[in-house]
């Protein structure tokens, strides 16, 4: 992509030759301080010349940047429209939260969100799952390939849905080994639009002591890497579901859960690309923007259902 944006200095704009051609046509009446200072006026002109040439470079890198981008919608309007179209297809996206805030149920709806149609905001492709907290909950995608509306107006179907199921005692090697080599490799053979991680934190809670911190630094910063190379060469939307640990926290945003933060420590923080935390009220949940390279600090409440994920419009 960097080679293509180089066609806007053209030929014709960034010759020297030009500059020098407007100073030998300069009337010769000139005296000596005025051609010094019209010569100098002419290198002026001629860097601002390549400067702006550098200014369209950027610009031309962005927009080519933008247009690659695509976000994967949640299913839901009101969702969507807080998200400004969904998740991105871009660097790693987090969705952290206590047990029963909606985590899985958000990655499950995108597994079918990711089959429908582009201009429905799909990718028309499959999702691969990777599981590492037990079973895979397959009775819930059931029950949402049944109630949810994607599959009654869609062509939405388990049928492109890879799961893989990582437990025992080598987790923390088989996820690398998963990650690094069979993705890759599925990657190669199938269309996948959306891979997720449920969750990263489960194979190191007990994977590693106070005395080998070092070596668990290392796998995540491997995993969190493949994962973002993954995401630029296929143009992955990429979710990695997170539990929380305590912490004390002296942010006004964090008022209602103060004490929540992701686990896995600031190696792992520093490679996420997008944070989304999810809280319960009594009855209410709430998705709360925390980091994000394309939106605000905001939040929407939403609501679970045998039919899904779906956001509480503000006006009702």
């Amino acid at each position: 992509m960097e080679y293509e944006v180089l066609e806007l200095a053209t030929e014709e704009e960034c010759d020297s030759s030009t500059v020098s051609k407007r100073s030998r046509n300069s009337p010769p009446s000139r005296t000596a301080n005025d051609q010094l200072l019209f010569g100098t006026m002419c290198v002026l002109n001629h860097n601002t010349v390549f400067e702006l040439h550098s200014v369209a470079i950027k610009c031309k890198t962005v927009k080519c940047l933008a247009s690659e981008e695509k976000f994967l919608s949640l299913g839901c309007p009101h969702l969507d429209s807080v998200l400004r179209g969904g998740f991105v297809n871009r660097g790693i996206t987090q969705i952290y939260g206590a047990a029963g805030t909606g985590k899985t149920q958000i990655a499950l709806q995108l597994c079918l969100t990711v089959q429908l149609p582009i201009v429905h905001g799909g990718y028309e492709a499959g999702a691969v799952y990777i599981s590492t907290e037990g079973a895979f909950p397959s009775r819930r995608l059931q029950e949402l390939l049944r109630e949810s509306n994607l599959t009654k107006k869609f062509n939405v179907t388990a049928d492109i849905i890879f799961v893989t199921t990582i437990h025992g005692e080598n987790t923390i090697q088989e996820l690398e080994n998963c990650i690094v080599q069979k993705i890759p490799h599925l990657m190669a053979t199938r269309k996948i639009g959306l891979l997720i991680l449920d969750s990263i934190a489960a194979p190191y809670r007990a994977g590693y002591s106070l005395n080998t911190f070092g070596d668990r630094a290392k796998s995540l910063w491997n995993i969190a890497n493949q994962l973002h190379n993954l995401a630029s060469q296929y143009k992955l939307t990429v979710i990695c579901i997170n539990q929380v640990s305590a912490a004390i926290s002296f942010n006004n945003y964090e008022v209602i859960h103060p004490t929540e933060q992701p686990t896995l420590g600031i190696t792992w923080a520093n490679m996420i690309t997008n944070n989304f935390y999810l809280c319960r009220t009594g009855d209410c949940r709430y998705l709360y923007t925390m980091q994000s390279s394309y939106l605000p600090r905001t939040h929407i409440e939403y609501r679970i259902t045998g039919s899904g994920v779906s956001g509480v419009c503000k006006n009702k």
